[in-house]
């Protein structure tokens, strides 16, 4: 029998991602193996809650030691904001390799029906990966993310490279192996490009998990999300970057992202950061030399510093 992993991706964990977490796994198949995947920084106690449930915890450090040359480090190197969590999945896979898949499931992505009939209606598509929103280069040049994919040798082309939008998503065996070596040889970028976009030049077969892109096969279409794929929030949507959503809605079999409690304090600090970043835009277009050199690049008006 085939054995699947399916990793709840968070990095904290109270009483509202621990039921969560229940919920994810209630029910689940034979084949299936629940557990949370957590990056901490350095200093930071594994939460009590945590050691409930099965784990892999890791840390700054350990990501930035993994042989990924292009991948890891650098000059202003942020593990959130230029897409690098997959190297949260990677350190579980070099860890454990044997699975035939792995899910990926973020701690604010919700379905509403039971999460057993969403791993089932998968069960049978051999896919090598599985995303929402995949998406050619050529139909969305303009996409934020595309200048981040790195790649050794002949660039790919506008039909080979491929994004995604990846809260939820599962991967082969063989996939994870291709990233690790694709990874090894120099390749990099915002996982929403490097996973499929490796995939597509290796061969390996990728589906959307439903929608009505490209991707999507016939029985999925309409099925199990919706979205924007062409806009930057991917909004609107029941599956999208923006706006948060404090419940999911009505409509059931369906995916919603993103879903979080309302928390006053971290809702202020996150619409504190977009408005810091348009008056950072606003400067810098009109009046670059008003700005200490450290917040000239864009985006780093905006930015935490990064956890180490």
């Amino acid at each position: 029998m085939s054995t699947t992993t399916v990793l709840f991706q968070i990095h904290y964990f109270d009483r509202w991602a621990e039921k969560a977490f229940s919920d994810l796994r209630a029910g689940a198949p034979p084949n299936h193996e629940f557990v949370v995947l957590m990056h901490l920084p350095v200093s930071a106690p594994v939460p009590e809650r945590v050691l409930r449930h099965p784990h892999h915890i890791v840390r700054t450090p350990e990501l930035l030691a993994l042989p990924y040359p292009a991948k890891v480090g650098g000059e202003g190197w942020n593990l959130w904001h230029d897409g690098h969590t997959d190297l949260i999945l990677m350190h579980y896979w070099r860890a454990h390799p044997g699975h035939d898949r792995y899910w990926a499931i973020e701690y604010d992505v919700r379905y509403t029906g039971p999460w057993r009939r969403f791993f089932a209606a998968f069960e049978n598509d051999a896919s090598d990966l599985l995303a929402p929103m995949l998406c050619r280069r050529r139909d969305f040049p303009e996409w934020l993310f595309w200048p981040s994919l790195v790649s050794p040798g002949t660039p790919p082309s506008d039909a080979e490279a491929v994004s995604s939008f990846m809260p939820v998503f599962r991967a082969s065996g063989r996939l994870m192996q291709a990233m690790d070596e694709a990874y090894r040889q120099g390749w990099s970028g915002h996982l929403e490009c490097s996973f499929a976009t490796i995939a597509a030049t290796r061969g390996l077969a990728i589906a959307d998990l439903g929608g009505d892109g490209e991707f999507t096969p016939e029985a999925r279409r309409g099925r199990f999300y919706s979205g924007t794929v062409r806009d930057v929030y991917r909004a609107p949507g029941s599956f999208v970057f923006k706006p948060t959503f404090f419940r999911t809605g009505s409509r059931p079999g369906m995916l919603w992202h993103p879903v979080k409690p309302f928390w006053f304090g971290a809702e202020f600090r996150r619409e504190l950061l977009v408005a810091r970043s348009a008056v950072g835009r606003v400067i810098r277009s009109r009046a670059a030399w008003l700005l200490p050199s450290r917040w000239r690049p864009p985006g780093s008006f905006s930015r935490n510093a990064p956890s180490r």
